[in-house]
C-alpha cells in the first residue's frame, strides 16, 4: 500500500488544522513511534505557534521540506538572538532544510495554510520541558500573539525579552 500526498490528503490535513485549537495537524507516514525514520505530514494555520526548541540529543537531525504554501524558519542561539530567517517554499528558491541536532530553532506559515513533510531520525522521543526555549512564551499564554508579530518583523541580531510583556 502507499500514501498518496496528493490534493485530497492535504485539503483533508488542512481542514483538520482549521479544527484544531492549535491550529496545525499532521499525520504520520511512519506506523510505529519505533521505527528508525520518523516522517510527517504537517499542515499549519495561520497563526499556530510552535514554540522555539531545540532537539538536544546527538541524532535528532530534521529534514524538512515544503510541500504547500510558504513558512518562515527561524534559527536562534542559546540566548534567543535570531541568527537567521529562511523562507521556504515548493517551487521557490529554498524548498527544504536540513536542521542539525541541538539547533534552535521555530517555524510557522507565512501563507494562510502550509504543508510540511519532516522526516528524523527515530525512534520517537517526546520533548522534556528542558528543549523549549525559556525566552520564549509557553504554548497558550498571552504573550504568545505579541511574540508572533515580534519575530515576524525582528531582524537577524535582534532577541526577545519575556519581561518586557
Amino acid at each position: 500500500m502507499s500514501i498518496k500526498l496528493d490534493n485530497v490528503f492535504c485539503e483533508q490535513l488542512m481542514r483538520k488544522a482549521d479544527e484544531s485549537p492549535r491550529k496545525r495537524s499532521h499525520y504520520n507516514l511512519h506506523q510505529a513511534l519505533d521505527e528508525p525514520v520518523q516522517r510527517l505530514a504537517i499542515a499549519l494555520k495561520k497563526g499556530t505557534y510552535v514554540r522555539p526548541h531545540h532537539h538536544p540529543q546527538c541524532n535528532k537531525w530534521e529534514l524538512l521540506l515544503a510541500l504547500r504554501g510558504s513558512v518562515m524558519f527561524v534559527f536562534f542561539n542559546e540566548e534567543g538572538v535570531i541568527q537567521e530567517k529562511l523562507i521556504l517554499g515548493p517551487g521557490d528558491a529554498l524548498s527544504g532544510i536540513e536542521i542539525q541536532p541541538d539547533t534552535w530553532h521555530m517555524i510557522y506559515p507565512l501563507t494562510d495554510h502550509a504543508i510540511i513533510l519532516e522526516v528524523k531520525e527515530g525512534p520517537y522521543t517526546p520533548s522534556a520541558e528542558s528543549d523549549f526555549a525559556q525566552w520564549a512564551p509557553v504554548e497558550g499564554s498571552a504573550q504568545v500573539e505579541h511574540f508572533l508579530n515580534w519575530v515576524d518583523t525582528a531582524s537577524v541580531g535582534q532577541s526577545y525579552t519575556l519581561a518586557q510583556y
